[in-house]
């Protein structure tokens, strides 16, 4: 899933991921397309990476498969000129070996929560009569 969203959308998904922000392995990551991406530990972090361009991941929930590969589920985040593209991501982490983010589909409970979150909110912004892009 690849969405723009708006800065009270990106503030919602901050404040609802900072404590799992705040638990993430100091660690950088490798994207599909050879983009370094930030693995922020904390929502001011994770704000002054996104103004500076940076590509941050911002988890959501963690799983460990066997061998100890180290998975999280969550959000790549990138600015754009409309507001902050969002695409579904895990980052996949195992020894020492570079950690990857990839794309893929919201098929994990809590992520999918959060989107309905931000999807929520559009309607509630659209309702108001405020612009939200989504």
């Amino acid at each position: 899933m690849k969405t723009i969203i708006s800065a009270d959308q990106l503030r919602i998904l901050l404040n609802d991921t900072r404590q799992t922000m705040g638990e993430q392995p100091w660690t950088q990551a490798i994207d599909d397309h050879s983009q370094v991406v930030n693995i922020p530990h904390g929502k001011f972090e994770a704000l002054q990476r996104l103004e500076k361009n940076e590509w941050v991941f911002v988890p959501v929930v963690r799983t460990q498969k066997k061998g100890g590969r180290l998975i999280e589920h969550g959000f790549e985040i990138h600015r754009r000129e409309a507001g902050w593209q969002v695409v579904t991501a895990a980052l996949e982490m195992e020894g020492d070996k570079p950690a990857k983010v990839h794309a893929e589909a919201a098929r994990n409970h809590t992520v999918q929560q959060e989107l309905e979150k931000l999807r929520l909110h559009v309607g509630r912004a659209a309702a108001k009569g405020v612009s939200a892009s989504f």
